[in-house]
């Protein structure tokens, strides 16, 4: 009983001991609380500075080029567009004024179909979880040399600034790669739920598994848009897309899942009871005919 009166006092010593730990660090924080949130404020005003300095060297550069008669841009707007920094290159920085003056980095794709694509998705190897909120699905996520979304904003901007092609590459876990291209791919606002709004006409052999979804909005685990009466498609198939009641393309799925619905698929491919191994997505300006 003596041992373990004195285990029971050694424990609650150690306990009070961290206890004590904790509430100092709490009170470390507590107390530098003024100096912490300047220099956070001295660190987003630095970030401001160099984004400021990011845009008057890029207008600067853009004069220049102006002057010399050079038509090629320091930014493109598009994986189809050269630019000075990255022509013909797999990884491009792009400027999309509809989204934001500030430029950002896109993968593109200059070998399928022509080239200049700019992808939107891709799927290899399930490293990346694809169920995520609507926040995420908005701005993107991944890793642009693996697996990654673009971004629900992005995709608004550039398909509205200009009309855009969308090509869908897939690939089986036999090595059967197919594709279906859309000529009017267009994406809606926040506001409209970012709805599938246009899709225009389609060629391939791996069969429209998008007409379906035309018109609806994008569902997410935190956001229903879809039109199923009773569940979430979302989290029923656990992924996010452009759910009718409920898909007949799932690229978001879960890599590797062959339960009904629920891994990468494409209905008029492999049905909906194969996940795919392999998925992209891609858009490029389309060409006009004049």
């Amino acid at each position: 009983m003596l041992s373990f009166n004195l285990f029971s006092i050694l424990v609650i010593n150690i306990l009070a001991c961290i206890y004590a730990e904790k509430v100092c660090e709490i009170s470390t924080i507590c107390g530098n609380a003024a100096s912490i949130r300047s220099q956070m404020i001295a660190v987003r005003v630095e970030q401001e500075r160099h984004g400021e300095l990011l845009d008057d060297l890029t207008q600067k550069l853009d004069s220049c080029l102006s002057k010399t008669g050079v038509e090629t841009k320091l930014y493109g707007k598009s994986c189809a567009e050269p630019s000075v920094l990255t022509q013909n290159s797999e990884i491009n920085v792009i400027v999309v004024p509809e989204y934001s003056k500030h430029p950002f980095v896109v993968a593109c794709d200059q070998l399928s179909h022509g080239g200049g694509w700019t992808l939107i998705l891709r799927r290899t190897d399930g490293s990346e979880d694809f169920f995520r909120d609507w926040n995420d699905y908005k701005n993107g996520f991944g890793k642009l040399e693996n697996e990654f979304f673009l971004g629900l904003d992005k995709l608004h901007a550039m398909t509205t600034a200009e009309q855009q092609e969308l090509l869908v590459l897939l690939e089986d876990n036999e090595g059967d790669r197919r594709y279906q291209k859309y000529d009017n791919f267009r994406i809606g606002s926040e506001e409209n739920g970012f709805a599938l709004e246009s899709l225009g006409n389609n060629s391939g052999n791996a069969g429209d598994a998008l007409a379906t979804h035309l018109g609806q909005k994008f569902t997410t685990k935190d956001r229903d848009n879809d039109k199923h009466a009773t569940v979430n498609c979302a989290i029923n198939y656990s992924s996010a897309w452009w759910y009718n009641a409920c898909h007949h393309s799932n690229l978001a799925g879960k890599y590797g899942d062959n339960a009904h619905g629920k891994g990468i698929n494409w209905y008029q491919f492999k049905g909906h009871t194969y996940s795919l191994k392999r998925a992209q997505m891609m858009i490029r300006p389309k060409k006009q005919c004049h």
